[in-house]
């Protein structure tokens, strides 16, 4: 089966697809939720987009996949299990975010979830801004050591991956990371190139590109597949994982038939690359 996860944007173009409609039993994919995704949509709770949030919440159960395998990991355990084998670290996070989404689904109205709302903006903030540390540590590096060969900059890159991890940077494989991360450090590289020679660059006021490289690292997982319509992805695209992010057109995620029609021609694509040798 097709594995497939999302942006933000995508899963609220599901809230208004799937009001009613659920995906076509016969089509073999698997829909899988990003937790920073996830977690952008709730904190529109208690805003003027809530009543698009409580949507796209309440459209879960009929597109997404059911069970704790739903939710891909945070970043961090990510890393720590796909890259380096190692168990997770406690996860107190999943389960603020679970329950914020049996909120949603029990309410009747986004009017009743404010609170919730504020939770996550609370969080989501929490996440851009250790986004925003890591690459700005990153960019620090990059810009103290200087004009270097790309293997010296991969180097540097790998060990801020382990860091993350809460690994031994020291005895990371360097090839390794940035093979498995290759969309990601492609993407990352573009923006630290542009902020390494821009002293006035500020990461923190580039939210969007935070949680696309974030989006990203899930890439390593040869089986996932990212379905999105945000064309800021096309930064990875000299990546050789590039052709598993499906950018595709507002148009075609308007109603549950194109949707439906959209991740056919994904499924068809996957597997048709699956075949060759």
């Amino acid at each position: 089966m097709v594995r497939i996860y999302t942006d933000a944007n995508i899963l609220r173009r599901f809230g208004s697809a799937f009001t009613t409609r659920t995906l076509p039993g016969d089509l073999s994919v698997q829909l899988l939720v990003s937790p920073l995704a996830l977690m952008e949509v709730l904190s529109q709770l208690g805003t003027e987009d809530a009543q698009e949030a409580f949507n796209a919440v309440h459209a879960l159960p009929r597109v997404h996949n059911q069970g704790p395998t739903g939710v891909l990991p945070w970043s961090d355990d990510f890393f720590r299990m796909a890259l380096f084998n190692q168990p997770p670290i406690e996860d107190v996070t999943t389960p603020l975010l679970n329950r914020a989404v049996n909120n949603v689904l029990n309410a009747t109205g986004p009017e009743e979830l404010r609170a919730d709302g504020a939770e996550m903006r609370a969080l989501l903030d929490r996440e851009k801004n250790a986004a925003a540390e890591n690459l700005t540590n990153l960019l620090t590096s990059w810009r103290s050591e200087g004009p270097l060969p790309e293997r010296e900059h991969q180097a540097i890159f790998a060990r801020s991956i382990a860091r993350r991890a809460g690994v031994d940077e020291n005895s990371v494989d360097v090839d390794q990371v940035v093979s498995r991360l290759n969309a990601h450090y492609t993407f990352e590289k573009q923006r630290v190139e542009a902020g390494s020679s821009n002293p006035d660059y500020n990461v923190s006021s580039r939210a969007n590109d935070v949680y696309d490289a974030e989006l990203l690292i899930y890439l390593a997982d040869p089986l996932l597949r990212l379905l999105t319509y945000d064309r800021g992805f096309r930064r990875a695209r000299g990546s050789p994982q590039a052709n598993r992010i499906h950018i595709e057109t507002v148009n075609s995620l308007q109603d549950a038939d194109r949707v439906t029609e959209t991740l056919r021609r994904i499924v068809e694509r996957a597997e048709e690359e699956s075949r060759q040798p």
